[in-house]
């Protein structure tokens, strides 16, 4: 047995005693996180520029049907989304509800714990129980906590190093899902206004202090640049935030983000017929050091569906050269010059749509659709948007057939794309809704106003989808559906092997070039959390977190056939080859 202290304090429960681990915790710097070594996990998508993707190969195509379950953990009550962390061979693990953990990520064993005194969780925003993610820097972890405080911890012990309030808002209804990113020794937030009668920020802060360095916003006040392209007072209008993952690109030193919509859903309701909502569902691009936006597109004008263009996009060097019979084209930058370029790239928004920019100037490229959607009617070869106006929720209590629903689409599950191979893989789902705005007084709590039911998206009898896309080509290469939705993000590795979880409960590997199920295993929970994969005295692991509610499963209601989910018994599992 390990002998441990158990310590108790207001903030935290600490396990102490002689971890050899934590004899020295082996500083974070600018340089470990734009090369992270080959068997961490030390940035949200592993590497910053979100690829999702490991280079460990010791698990291949071959032998994945192997996998076995090396330890498990029980994790704390709420929805689990997280992306576990890994560094000198502990696992940091955000839990529902602010609860911090450093694992040893070879036994499970826990060495420390961080519980955060919150205030009375009925009057904080609901979408803050799920920790997506935490940063690592220098000897601290950082995260952005449920009351919207940005919290140092010391990575050795899990003390406090400093809390920092960003703002919560006069109702405390302020709050961040997706956690920090670091950016050229920046600290970067975004926030999430879902239940709130105003519009949220991204903040960059100092890392040894929290102190704040820039604020920018999104919704323009009177006599702003944008006000004009909204037609109401700027005291109706609500909720637009960034609480999607954040990109940070070393290479031309940029921190891409992307802006929601609004409530309520019908531009009738709340006062911006035909507006286009300026700041609303727009790419940015910006300095970490000063906050300065660098360039700006809208991915989508007046938003009457809650498509939320808030999703991780990915940096690459790319040989452009759009294919004119791409699936789904919408438009092709006649003008743009083809050939080796560094774009930003990947489905921002809901709708499912895929673009794909110059990182460094914004220079539009091309954009194609990938599910089916029946919300943008065209886009011009400058990535100008115009929406289909027979779905725009103009009449209320009036049924309107969308193309995909509130959840996409794609949702807030990440993409992966292998460097090797330029190939995107993106979990999807063939959904659409029937949908009535309600002729109702409106408040935030109700965010949208309306009643929907969900139904298949046409031609399609399945509802979860993974496709493999062409990142030069801009081509589907293979599209792998399965029954139940889609709730889950995707790993690639450099074993040819793609890692999916499911709201059916089974954890999925998947070949990277045809999309066969190679191998599946089902657990106790919903498998809804990020994989991860990672090393430690020559093992490859591969673990994924799971469980609580997941919004996934409504849509599974829209099948013929009943899928085994729950919302308990929330638990992150690990796996590994058998050793000799």
């Amino acid at each position: 047995m390990r002998p441990t202290t158990l310590l108790r304090t207001s903030a935290a429960v600490l396990l102490l005693g002689p971890i050899p681990a934590f004899a020295q915790v082996t500083p974070i710097t600018d340089e470990l996180l734009a090369n992270p070594p080959a068997g961490e996990w030390i940035n949200y998508g592993r590497n910053q520029e979100n690829y999702r993707h490991s280079p460990l190969e010791q698990i291949t195509t071959d032998n994945v049907g192997q996998l076995q379950l090396v330890w498990a953990r029980g994790m704390e009550a709420g929805a689990v989304q997280v992306t576990p962390m890994i560094h000198d061979g502990v696992m940091y693990l955000a839990n529902p509800g602010d609860v911090i953990q450093a694992i040893d990520a070879k036994t499970g064993d826990l060495m420390w714990e961080h519980r955060r005194q919150l205030p009375p969780v009925a009057s904080l925003n609901g979408q803050g129980d799920r920790k997506r993610g935490v940063a690592l820097y220098g000897t601290n972890l950082y995260f952005t906590s449920w009351d919207n405080h940005l919290v140092a911890l010391d990575m050795a012990t899990g003390q406090v190093v400093f809390d920092v309030e960003r703002g919560s808002g006069d109702d405390g209804l302020t709050s961040n899902t997706s956690g920090p990113i670091v950016a050229n020794g920046v600290i970067v937030a975004g926030s999430t206004c879902q239940y709130s009668p105003y519009g949220c920020f991204v903040s960059g802060h100092d890392p040894a202090s929290g102190e704040e360095l820039w604020r920018n916003y999104f919704i323009p006040q009177a006599g702003e640049e944008g006000d004009e392209t909204w037609g109401n007072d700027f005291e109706s209008r609500w909720m637009t935030g960034v609480w999607g993952q954040l990109t940070y690109d070393p290479v031309t030193n940029l921190v891409h983000y992307g802006s929601t919509g609004v409530g309520p859903a019908s531009e009738t309701q709340r006062g911006t017929p035909g507006g286009t909502l300026y700041g609303t569902n727009t790419r940015f691009a910006v300095r970490p050091d000063t906050g300065e936006i660098v360039w700006r597109h809208q991915t989508l004008p007046r938003d009457n569906w809650d498509q939320e263009c808030t999703f991780e996009m990915m940096v690459a060097n790319v040989d452009v050269q759009p294919a004119a019979d791409m699936d789904g084209v919408q438009a092709i930058n006649p003008n743009a010059t083809t050939g080796e370029r560094r774009v930003l790239t990947g489905i921002p928004c809901k709708t499912g749509t895929m673009w794909q920019f110059d990182a460094e100037t914004g220079e539009f490229l091309w954009a194609r659709d990938t599910n089916y959607q029946n919300l943008i009617a065209s886009i011009d070869e400058t990535g100008l948007v115009t929406v289909n106006e027979d779905s725009v929720l103009t009449q209320l209590d009036t049924d309107y057939d969308i193309c995909p629903t509130f959840l996409g689409g794609r949702d807030w599950p990440s993409a992966a794309l292998n460097p090797d191979s330029g190939i995107y893989f993106i979990p999807l789902n063939n959904a659409c809704v029937d949908i009535m705005a309600v002729d109702q007084e409106f408040s935030a709590l109700d965010v949208y106003n309306t009643s929907a039911s969900y139904k298949l998206a046409p031609g399609f009898e399945n509802m979860g989808r993974i496709d493999a896309i062409d990142i030069s080509t801009g081509k589907t290469l293979w599209s792998a559906e399965r029954l139940a939705s889609n709730y889950s993000p995707v790993l690639s590795t450099a074993g040819g092997v793609l890692f999916n979880g499911g709201t059916d409960r089974y954890l999925r590997a998947l070949s990277q070039e045809t999309g066969e199920t190679l191998w599946q295993t089902r657990l106790a929970s919903v498998a809804t959390g990020q994989a991860i994969s990672y090393e430690i005295d020559g093992t490859q692991y591969v673990a994924i977190a799971g469980g609580g509610s997941t919004y996934g499963t409504n849509q599974n209601r829209a099948l013929s056939e009943a899928i085994d989910s729950t919302t308990i018994g929330n638990a992150v599992y690990v796996f590994a080859l058998p050793q000799q």
